[in-house]
């Protein structure tokens, strides 16, 4: 696959915003360019990269996934190129059905940081927050300790919210663009049609959300000189994930530091944080299903964070969630599929015991059993030989997991 015809354009969604475009061709499949486009406000535009270093970062995933050796005729960091090699050994460890790709670049002279912005991606989510907030009221340079420049809070629009739901886009604009001023910062959104192009094909969650989120940094390099994505888990869960401490340092620059931040801190411990903070009550966005601004209030990961915020004494005061108490039952019927969902759960159980809510570590400990048995059979279920299993196995399944929280 090949980087083809870089260019910058205003963007066709307004004169107030700028669009990094590039044309992809691919070695198999698709026999006509595919266009993939960054939109970014054009307050910011004067830090806008026409280098190869915003596509080697964000294609790298879908090269790896393809088989196909990556052609990037911009000019790349030395230190980036470094990286990319450094995380296909990781993802090639953790996934050895992936093999690594040829890398066809050139790379530049490394420059010295002269940008001195910093930057965190902001989702309005528990990770995000925590990180927007230690990184604006603690506003130093990681390096020299002193005193930072400017700090911009960045969303990305077409991941989880898509675009084509103007009304949210703009919702969570505002929103946004509150928190933002009110910690001092600046808000800035930027757009993309990434999961409208072929990188959907490369697995979100295991290979390719930290890489288009460093991209999505790249393509405003001559702004930063630092951006954080935040931890999704600590290390203490440590797993295969695609934004992770050992890959997202890998996509810096010589002028950029990426940052995984967050990841010495649990759940619950940011939860701790981010309550004492008045923005979280109206602002707080951790419901990834819904695809709105919008908590539902229903899914696995709403219930996880009500019970917490619960235990705080901060649900009734939240604005975001419709419910002011959780119904325990339900709580009880929350599936623990992965590890890190049960290390989740035995965390809530401590802080209820720690707050003398007897009633909640009760729900969280029937979750964690219930769902051991509930994987027990699911596990059988799905080991029986496909000769043997027709469709009387997906009933089945979907039958077990119908009251369920998922």
């Amino acid at each position: 696959m090949e980087l083809v015809n870089l260019r910058v354009e205003e963007s066709p969604e307004s004169p107030d915003r700028v669009r990094l475009l590039g044309d992809v061709v691919y070695d198999t499949g698709a026999t006509t360019p595919e266009t993939y486009w960054f939109d970014y406000p054009a307050a910011v535009a004067h830090g806008l990269s026409t280098t190869g270093n915003a596509w080697l970062a964000c294609l790298l995933p879908l090269a790896v996934t393809l088989g196909e050796p990556l052609r990037v005729p911009a000019p790349v960091s030395a230190r980036l190129l470094a990286g990319a090699r450094e995380v296909m050994g990781i993802w090639t460890s953790w996934y050895p059905h992936l093999e690594e790709v040829d890398l066809e670049v050139e790379t530049r002279e490394a420059h010295p940081a002269s940008a001195s912005s910093q930057g965190a991606f902001f989702s309005g989510g528990v990770d995000s927050f925590f990180t927007a907030l230690r990184l604006c009221e603690d506003r130093v340079d990681p390096d020299s300790g002193n005193p930072a420049g400017s700090v911009d809070l960045i969303t990305v629009f077409g991941f989880d919210v898509p675009l084509h739901r103007t009304e949210v886009v703009e919702r969570l604009c505002r929103r946004h663009r509150e928190v933002a001023d009110a910690l001092g910062a600046r808000f800035v959104d930027v757009r993309t049609n990434l999961r409208h192009t072929r990188w959907r094909e490369a697995d979100w969650e295991l290979l390719a959300h930290g890489p288009g989120l460093a991209g999505i940094g790249l393509g405003l390099e001559g702004r930063y000189r630092s951006l954080r994505i935040a931890a999704t888990g600590g290390y203490r869960d440590l797993h295969p994930w695609a934004s992770h401490p050992l890959v997202d340092p890998c996509l810096s620059t010589e002028a950029l530091e990426m940052v995984h931040h967050g990841a010495a801190f649990r759940r619950v411990d940011k939860m701790r944080r981010l309550v004492a903070s008045e923005l979280t009550s109206w602002a707080l966005r951790v419901c990834w299903r819904s695809g709105t601004d919008e908590n539902c209030g229903e899914c696995n990961k709403c219930y996880r964070t009500m019970l917490i915020l619960e235990l705080l004494g901060a649900l009734e005061r939240s604005r975001t969630f419709s419910a002011t108490s959780v119904d325990l039952r339900r709580a009880g019927r929350v599936y623990c599929e992965r590890p890190w969902d049960y290390r989740e759960f035995r965390d809530i159980r401590e802080l209820a015991h720690q707050v003398d809510r007897p009633d909640i570590a009760l729900a969280a400990t029937r979750a964690m059993k219930g769902s051991r048995r509930l994987t027990g059979c699911l596990r059988a279920l799905r080991s029986l030989p496909r000769s043997e299993a027709g469709g009387w196995t997906r009933r089945l399944e979907e039958w077990l997991l119908r009251d369920w929280i998922r």
